[in-house]
């Protein structure tokens, strides 16, 4: 059996509060983050239609809202939204803090 272990907290952060854990975790093809954002900020519009990467992101605490397209859904924690890889996306955080869990694979 084969694993690695690692806490998102031991990561530098870049950009604020987003942890990158992919090299961390040495993962060949699941990118994995977790973003801690502070209230009212906004990430910017952005696709992986080039490298073909779907995303999931998935509210953990918090609240906020997920443009895909220009349609925004507004989320609560627990919620879960896969976007795909050539669909922008927008995240934004609400009027409290909000932890967010990014996975993200071809």
């Amino acid at each position: 059996m084969s694993y690695t272990k690692a806490n998102y907290e031991d990561v530098d952060a870049v950009g604020g509060g987003l942890h990158f854990l992919r090299d961390e975790l040495d993962c060949v093809e699941l990118g994995f983050s977790v973003l801690e954002a502070d209230p009212d900020w906004s990430g910017k519009p952005h696709d992986h239609a080039e490298q073909g990467h779907e995303e999931v992101y998935y509210l953990v605490s918090g609240g906020a809202t997920l443009v895909v397209e220009d349609k925004e859904l507004d989320l609560e924690p627990g919620d879960a939204v896969r976007v795909s890889p050539e669909d922008t996306r927008e995240l934004r955080s609400g009027p409290e803090e909000s932890t967010f869990v990014i996975a993200g694979a071809p």
